[in-house]
């Protein structure tokens, strides 16, 4: 690919630009609230530091609502180590409590990983496969939204595709160094989110395999990088489940293989596919594991089989949640490698001058472009900054008393972020779904009973979701005076009864 690039100091130069501009474009609408990407998940994570960053303040300060902050932050499940959210309080210390913190970290993760897995894809296949590697991981505009949210993932995809790229560099190498950086990284990523063990895992028994099995057995560099990977994330788990016993809820509503007699289960698996990579890549990826060389073919095969199996274990997640394709994209764009390097010699043995020079880059620009511009009308399209008034005032007109009953967006989580309010959800036809799934019967109104003791208000603001459970909407309307109601919300007052 030197006759495409020129030199060194070229292919440097437009990487570096590359990026820049992949940067430049996730900075864009930066200040507006994180609504626009999983409101649930960034949400709970902000509720996380908010309360972390209160807890650090010097008693003294005790600004207002610090209780109700703290707590908060308690009364939220622990999933996997919430090092981002501490990564965000910490910086609050500095600069002041501003949700835009936790996007600068997740896109500067996302978009700083673009070069190990530039260095990946140029050992896979070569310089030009890497290039268009790097600019389909950069700039596919799910990834885009995705990589500026607060949440693990973007760290973790970032995590993945640096450890995946020291596992094959040290497969390339077999020594003590790259197996101990190798250990350490895969041990990162599994750790931010164990589910990065799939693909990890996955990429690693491909090198075995293409190494030699039996030779990979009697090799100690081999079994250390296996006991890192493994070490700090165990040791995490049994901690957080034999000792505190922070961590027995993560396991519940996880596994569901009957799905995988259903042929629907597949075809929204595909459906959340073409969503996120596009199903042409995706394809195209496949494809481009027989276009590697062996120990690229190996490695890319590992990482799919761990992709695919990643998404059988959690098969209602994979099915029902875009952003668990996540781990997907850095995938999808190694295993574009080898098909645009083939792709891109097979061009300069027809014809490498100037003018075929000038007609790929204008090309490779206009997509580049149009990808951008996308994104561009994408976060232009909805400012979700008018929202955080709404729910402020909601919190104001509730007062600050105790806990209260949600049907709300996200579980409540808007009205508990910005209106102050400790949250209790009642269930929407989601839960019920998925605990029907999991083989649990429950009688709604019993539990709904049993839910509003102890809370002074019920308060709705997704009256459509409550229509589909008219039972309790009867028993609500029924049994309860209603204490405020106005567009967008209307809330019962749970201490009285008519």
């Amino acid at each position: 690919m030197t006759w495409f690039f020129g030199n060194k100091k070229s292919l440097i130069a437009v990487v570096v630009l590359a990026l820049i501009l992949a940067a430049g474009i996730r900075f864009y609408d930066l200040t507006d609230l994180p609504l626009d990407f999983a409101p649930t998940r960034q949400l709970f994570s902000a509720l996380k530091a908010r309360g972390m960053y209160y807890a650090m303040l010097p008693a003294s300060e005790n600004p207002p609502f610090r209780e109700i902050a703290i707590n908060q932050w308690h009364s939220l499940q622990v999933i996997e180590p919430p090092l981002i959210e501490s990564l965000v309080a910490l910086t609050y210390r500095v600069f002041g409590e501003h949700l835009w913190i936790a996007r600068i970290y997740s896109l500067l993760f996302w978009v700083l990983a673009g070069i190990p897995l530039f260095f990946l894809a140029k050992e896979i296949a070569g310089p030009g496969g890497a290039f268009i590697s790097l600019l389909y991981y950069l700039f596919l505009p799910y990834g885009v939204i995705a990589s500026r949210t607060f949440q693990p993932d973007p760290l973790m995809v970032a995590l993945i595709a640096t450890a995946a790229w020291a596992s094959f560099h040290w497969a390339n190498r077999r020594d003590w160094k790259w197996a101990l950086i190798t250990g350490i990284l895969n041990g990162l990523a599994i750790f931010v989110k164990n589910v990065s063990v799939f693909p990890l895992a996955f990429a690693m028994l491909g090198l075995v395999f293409e190494f030699g099995f039996v030779k990979s057995i009697k090799d100690k560099q081999t079994w250390t990088i296996a006991g890192l990977s493994l070490l700090p994330s165990a040791l995490y788990t049994l901690y957080g489940v034999v000792f505190a016993g922070f961590l027995g809820q993560q396991f519940a509503f996880r596994f569901f293989p009957q799905l995988w007699l259903d042929p629907g289960f597949y075809l929204r698996w595909l459906g959340q596919i073409e969503g996120v990579v596009g199903f042409g890549a995706f394809a195209a990826g496949m494809i481009g594991i027989f276009v590697a060389k062996r120990r690229g073919m190996f490695f890319l095969t590992g990482l799919f089989a761990g992709y695919i199996v990643y998404g059988m274990t959690f098969a209602y997640h994979i099915s029902t949640h875009d952003y668990y394709q996540l781990p997907l994209i850095p995938i999808a764009a190694l295993a574009l490698s080898p098909i645009a390097e083939t792709l891109l010699e097979s061009i300069a043995k027809i014809r490498s001058g100037t003018f075929v020079r000038a007609l790929l880059a204008l090309l490779i620009m206009l997509v580049v472009s149009i990808q951008l511009w996308d994104v561009r009308v994408t976060l232009a399209r909805d400012d979700w900054r008018p929202d955080a008034a709404f729910w402020q005032g909601l919190g104001e007109k509730l007062g600050y008393s105790g806990p209260v009953l949600t049907i709300a967006q996200d579980y409540g989580y808007r009205l508990a972020y910005w209106g102050w309010q400790e949250v209790d959800s009642w269930y929407d036809s989601g839960d019920l779904d998925l605990r029907a799934l999991d083989g649990r019967k429950i009688d709604l109104l019993q539990r709904f009973q049993q839910q509003v003791m102890g809370k002074k208000y019920l308060v709705i603001t997704q009256l459509n979701k409550l229509d589909n459970q008219p039972e309790i909407k009867s028993y609500i309307y029924k049994t309860y005076p209603v204490f405020a109601q106005d567009k967008g919300y209307v809330i019962f007052d749970l201490t009285k009864t008519k």
